[in-house]
């Protein structure tokens, strides 16, 4: 368990979950508490939210200097 951790989440993935959850619960404090929209009004689902789009977008900027790494 702990080397696919190791493997699977570095530094670039942990900022880009604390960014995203961050972002993700100030929109809701600003504007998703009082929407009709399921996934607005919901702190939970935005947490998820944020989880998912921060580590997905991390790990695209990651792989690609992984990639870039290995093409120099």
């Amino acid at each position: 368990m702990k080397e696919f951790l190791r493997k699977n989440l570095n530094l670039y993935h942990l900022i880009g979950i604390i960014l995203f959850v961050t972002l993700s619960v100030f929109y809701w404090h600003r504007a998703g508490k009082y929407s009709d929209n399921m996934l607005q009004n919901n702190l939970f689902l935005m947490i998820i939210w944020g989880l998912l789009v921060g580590y997905l977008l991390a790990d695209m900027v990651s792989n690609a200097m992984k990639r870039k790494n290995n093409e120099e």
